[in-house]
């Protein structure tokens, strides 16, 4: 399954499957064979099965996870898994979630503004430092100093956890490549499993708390740190780890003392997208009582109150760019010159001045009693966004219009069409264009995928089967994702075109794509009336940044002399772009695509706690209900649903890469 990861204007791809084996244009004999069997295989199923839903193909899963969830319950106080396992690990975290907290409350708001001020001095330079210290004292204005403390702590456990096991993994998959094609497919499903998913029985084995919220964080997050990790260590050049070894080091010696150093900036990416990505899980894990900053998240989401929202996914997001500057590094100018001018003798005073100036001003903020920033000095903007969202209501009236006609006149009939079918037809459909796109290997996790979804039966809808919920999402995710393309690829073609349009609108790509998705929900439920239509809206927003980065990136990996060949045969600006650029960059636009479906899936179900319903209703439902089963089942048919339409995407790609050999 493709991955990508993208920080702030740098990308770092990851293929993680192989491309399938296509053939260079599609061949009408493989299409004719295709719909020539489908027919066929449809009038056979037809005469024998008319069910909608696959009622007889049950895997029971839901039934079984429900009895292993009673006995767990029932044996909770005296099994030795829980006496000696879960229950110490669950007291170990939350002491470390708490021994963090009162460490930052120790040294005071000072000690952590010149912590953070000093850090982004030392990797980013001044004006990384400035911004760091800027954004370190919003967070205090804004009143939430208590909150993002708790929140800064639950990041923090969890980014060295995720470090501790991400690192030895991420340099194990760079010299072993069979360890990585094993972890491959774990690696992809724990990137699209929303995190819901890994609450429900994190929560049954941890209890409430910090200690789910701590490990649904670590899985969500650990896959960005194993690849990037493995990344940096590919990118060391051969001939610096040859000259270690003709001076006599042996393995452990390269690693530590030429490949991790080396690979520096790719563990400086991982600092910054492992964050990215646990921030993106705050609000997430405010539901299973971690709270902090998305406990305000989400009491804002349940009273519908934008400003309080939007103040909170603020201080969120300067958190993130906070972390950014400390973890960004130096342009490679200024670090081939800061490295030329660091003598160990100057480190280690840098050290030590640091240290002491940290401790000079924690003593005295200790002792003028400067515990917790300051409450006479605030700034609330939860008043003027909620003049700003109440002015837009009024003066946007058709908004709500808009809303009830993407839901009645487009999503309602969608969903009916494929659920008045029989499932074996869509299934069927599906798994042609599967082989139509990338050939049997398609055509078979498809066919996989969609026979796993008809055999979960458990939901909360009236059908009586996932099957239909599924096609509710799948309704919700192409809408959203055919909204989304249609905005990103315009944008992205000029901001690969202009280096002036991109640098303009890169704070506002990196602020929607830090914002947790539960933020933008706020703000959508207040303009539009409660369904479907705002989760799609949300989830346009949330995938928006990295489609636009991708087409961007694809048109500016165009090679120079391909332009000017084109320029000099007398082609015109708009040919070169529509004649050359475009088919070239067709493989970033596509790996934009398939990217954007996978995060349009993660705020899809999400938007089933506004009344979004099909299977992120049955994820929310069997977390708040308890209903394990439940949402077992309706993750595994997220998961499954998001790889049919990644394989047929990412085929797509593939078949592009090989029509355009130079593009991308």
């Amino acid at each position: 399954m493709t991955t990508a990861l993208v920080s702030h204007g740098r990308a770092v791809v990851d293929l993680g499957a192989d491309p399938p084996r296509t053939r260079g244009r599609i061949d009408p004999l493989r299409v004719a064979i295709a719909v020539g069997a489908l027919v066929v295989f449809t009038a056979v199923l037809a005469i024998v099965w008319g069910d909608p839903t696959a009622g007889w193909w049950d895997f029971g899963i839901s039934q079984w996870v429900d009895h292993v969830k009673d006995w767990l319950i029932l044996n909770r106080s005296d099994n030795w898994a829980f006496v000696d396992g879960f229950t110490p690990v669950a007291h170990f975290l939350n002491n470390l979630v708490q021994w963090t907290v009162d460490g930052l409350n120790f040294v005071t708001w000072v000690g952590v503004l010149a912590a953070a001020t000093l850090v982004a001095l030392r990797v980013s330079g001044w004006s990384a430092a400035l911004i760091a210290a800027a954004g370190t004292v919003l967070i205090g204005v804004l009143q939430l100093w208590d909150s993002a403390m708790l929140t800064v702590a639950l990041i923090l456990v969890s980014v060295v956890i995720a470090f501790a096991l991400g690192i030895p993994l991420g340099i194990l998959s760079a010299r072993r490549s069979g360890f990585e094609r094993a972890t491959k497919v774990g690696l992809d499903a724990m990137q699209v499993l929303p995190a819901f998913c890994y609450l429900l029985p994190m929560v049954l084995l941890f209890d409430i708390g910090y200690p789910p919220a701590i490990i649904a964080t670590v899985v969500f997050a650990l896959p960005a740190t194993i690849r990037l990790t493995a990344h940096g260590i590919r990118g060391v050049p051969a001939s610096a780890v040859e000259v270690g070894t003709a001076f006599g080091a042996d393995s452990r010696q390269t690693l530590r003392k030429i490949e991790l150093p080396l690979a520096r900036p790719a563990l400086l990416l991982a600092v910054n997208q492992t964050v990215n990505l646990a921030l993106g899980v705050v609000v997430i894990a405010a539901l299973v009582g971690a709270g902090g900053l998305g406990q305000d998240v989400l009491t804002a989401l349940q009273h519908v109150d934008v400003g309080a929202g939007f103040q909170a996914g603020l201080a969120i997001v300067t958190i993130a760019i906070v972390v950014d500057r400390m973890s960004r590094g130096r342009t490679q100018t200024a670090a081939r010159a800061y490295q030329k001018a660091r003598t160990p003798e100057r480190a280690r005073a840098e050290l030590i001045a640091g240290v002491v100036l940290i401790v000079v001003l924690v003593i005295g903020a200790k002792i003028a009693s400067a515990g917790s920033f300051p409450t006479s000095v605030h700034w609330s903007i939860v008043g003027p966004v909620n003049d700003v969202v109440d002015w837009i209501r009024e003066s946007l009236g058709w908004l709500s219009s808009l809303s009830d006609f993407v839901v009645t006149d487009i999503l309602t009939p969608m969903r009916d069409f494929l659920t008045d079918l029989p499932w074996w037809g869509v299934a069927g459909g599906l798994t042609a264009i599967g082989w139509i796109s990338g050939g049997r290997r398609v055509a078979i996790a498809c066919a996989v995928a969609l026979l796993v979804i008809a055999g979960l039966q458990t939901t909360q809808s009236d059908s009586g089967s996932i099957w239909f919920d599924t096609m509710d999402t799948l309704t919700q995710v192409t809408i959203a994702v055919l909204l989304s393309v249609l905005i990103a690829i315009p944008i992205g073609v000029v901001a690969g075109l202009s280096e002036r349009f991109l640098t303009g609108i890169r704070p506002l790509l990196d602020a929607m794509q830090v914002l947790p998705a539960f933020v933008y929900l706020v703000p959508v439920i207040a303009l539009f009336n409660p369904g479907r239509f705002p989760g799609i809206v949300a989830s346009l927003v949330y995938a928006l940044p990295l489609g636009i980065r991708l087409t961007a990136l694809g048109i500016r990996d165009v090679p120079p002399t391909t332009i000017e060949a084109a320029q000099a045969m007398g082609a015109t600006r708009v040919q070169v772009l529509v004649k050359v650029q475009m088919p070239q960059a067709w493989r970033s636009i596509l790996l934009g695509v398939n990217q954007t479906i996978l995060m349009v899936f993660s705020v899809v179900v999400i938007a089933g706690l506004i009344g979004g319903g099909a299977l992120g209703l049955d994820v929310v439902y069997g977390l708040s209900k308890g209903q394990l089963g439940l949402g077992i089942e309706a993750g595994i048919a997220i998961v499954a649903l998001a790889v049919v339409l990644d394989r047929i995407t990412q085929a797509w790609g593939a078949s592009s890469g090989r029509r355009t050999p130079h593009a991308g």
